[in-house]
């Protein structure tokens, strides 16, 4: 049953398989394109583990410092306040599981794409404004996209390892999913 307040969980997965299974075609499709070696994703497993879930820490930190009450009267993220919490709607009847899949696959599929492809072809900046673009919400919304497109981008580059940056994305987006299915009020 779909109300004014849940969103059936799955159109949700339906939808994130077709979303990012797209973007995953089109990193695959333009890396043979372009000769781009996407794979292996590190070459130090376990440093590049490890440093993709501490740099989640950062960003997640940062996402629940965004949505407390100290940044309501903040009115350029204001509007990025309600537009996140107006978005629990989609979640609402999500499961851990699903959460995990939707993080796990965002995360993989976008840094293919976005680091992999975008970043290798045209830098981080080009690949940073880019993923903000893609991920306008609202204008706060690309800002902060554009930001955490760069920090991403910043960890590939310094470390050449997609692992990190996929690791970072997937669980940022896990914690960021659960906060706001669990814990966030309407």
């Amino acid at each position: 049953m779909v109300t004014a307040t849940s969103y059936p969980r799955y159109k949700l997965l339906i939808l994130t398989c077709l979303i990012e299974g797209l973007v995953l075609i089109i990193a695959l499709f333009l890396a043979g394109i372009f000769d781009i070696k996407l794979l292996p994703l590190t070459e130090d497993l376990f440093r590049d583990f490890l440093l993709g879930t501490l740099g989640a820490s950062f960003p997640l930190v940062l996402f629940v410092f965004l949505l407390s009450e100290k940044m309501q009267n903040v009115a350029f993220l204001s509007s990025l306040k309600k537009t996140i919490i107006d978005l629990r709607i989609i979640f609402s009847e999500s499961k851990l599981l699903d959460l995990c899949f939707i993080s796990i696959f965002a995360g993989f599929a976008e840094e293919l794409l976005f680091r992999g492809v975008i970043q290798a072809k045209l830098g981080i900046v080009g690949a940073s404004i880019i993923f903000g673009l893609l991920h306008f919400i609202t204008p706060a919304y690309c800002v902060i996209a554009t930001i955490m497109g760069f920090y991403l981008g910043f960890l590939f580059q310094y470390y050449e390892s997609l692992l990190i940056p996929i690791q970072v994305h997937f669980l940022y987006d896990l914690g960021a999913l659960i906060y706001l299915r669990y814990y966030v009020k309407t």
